[in-house]
């Protein structure tokens, strides 16, 4: 299984290109980045891996990380099995504003309660996602915005975690 996230020059309507790719392959325990700058793995290589993948997991990944790969790399086809965490979210804490409310998380801002945002996961799980999206220009390439890629990826893989026991009916 692996779990990835984008990062683009914008949103869906607007984005012309794709900066990086971050996959962490749950069987491996590796977590590898892609993009097209000198001396890295070039992101043909990163879409061909998810690609070849026997499932592909991600937050909002059917909704804009698959579009937008396909957007910009037609030939694009994404493996049979995906799993979007955010969908799956909705569907298993439809109550998250009660849930956040009983926990009072002691590090989460008011404005994050109740929502399925990787965002407020990262304050519920203890993997804060970063604030760089926040303040930041994403018509290129850096290497802070390639790590907050790879953040994302930490935050969706304890996400995972978070939901196998759903998955498995234990829970």
């Amino acid at each position: 299984m692996l779990i990835f996230d984008i990062e683009t020059n914008g949103l869906l309507q607007d984005l012309t290109e794709i900066h990086c790719l971050a996959v962490h392959d749950t069987e491996t325990g590796k977590t590898e980045s892609f993009n097209d700058q000198p001396g890295n793995f070039d992101l043909i290589t990163g879409v061909q891996y998810l690609e070849d993948a026997e499932c592909i997991v991600g937050h909002h990944i059917l909704g804009f990380d698959i579009p937008a790969i396909q957007k910009v790399y037609s030939w694009f086809t994404p493996p049979r099995y995906k799993i979007d965490t955010l969908l799956m979210s909705r569907l298993i804490h439809p109550n998250i504003m009660d849930i956040d409310k009983k926990r009072q998380w002691q590090h989460m801002p008011l404005q994050m309660y109740g929502k399925h945002s990787l965002a407020s996961y990262g304050y519920r799980l203890g993997e804060y996602k970063g604030e760089f999206g926040q303040t930041t220009d994403w018509s290129t390439w850096s290497e802070e915005m390639e790590e907050y890629c790879i953040q994302d990826v930490k935050v969706t893989t304890k996400l995972c975690k978070h939901f196998h026991p759903y998955l498995i009916g234990s829970n």
